[in-house]
């Protein structure tokens, strides 16, 4: 799941950078949540809030403790409710790559709270 999600953070990172280096000239005078910015601002920065959480979580389940991790995959699973932001900025590549990405976090976070909560009420 860690491979997973830096994948996501990557694909982002990626985006954002190839808009900078090839921006549109007068981007800047689009309406903000038509750029990059909220991205940049708040996705980025809540992906890798989450990416952190799973990290912490991941080291808990190679003690032995799963819960942290089967609750981290939740909230991961609706990740894609957070990424509600328009994506026309970004190149139809990274558009198919990050939305390939967020396809792939969200069906690993499914199958491991799925599998945690059956394991939790056994």
């Amino acid at each position: 799941m860690c491979r997973i999600s830096s994948k996501l953070l990557n694909q982002v990172r990626k985006a954002l950078d190839d808009f900078y280096q090839n921006s549109t000239p007068g981007w800047e005078q689009w309406e903000k949540w038509r750029t990059p910015k909220p991205w940049q601002e708040r996705v980025l920065p809540n992906i890798e809030s989450y990416h952190r959480a799973l990290q912490v979580a991941k080291q808990a389940y190679d003690a032995g403790d799963v819960t942290q991790i089967i609750y981290d995959a939740a909230g991961y699973a609706g990740i894609s409710k957070d990424l509600e932001f328009d994506m026309s900025w970004m190149s139809e590549q990274n558009q198919a790559a990050v939305l390939q990405s967020i396809r792939e976090v969200v069906l690993a976070a499914s199958q491991i709270h799925r599998l945690g909560y059956e394991l939790l009420g056994s």
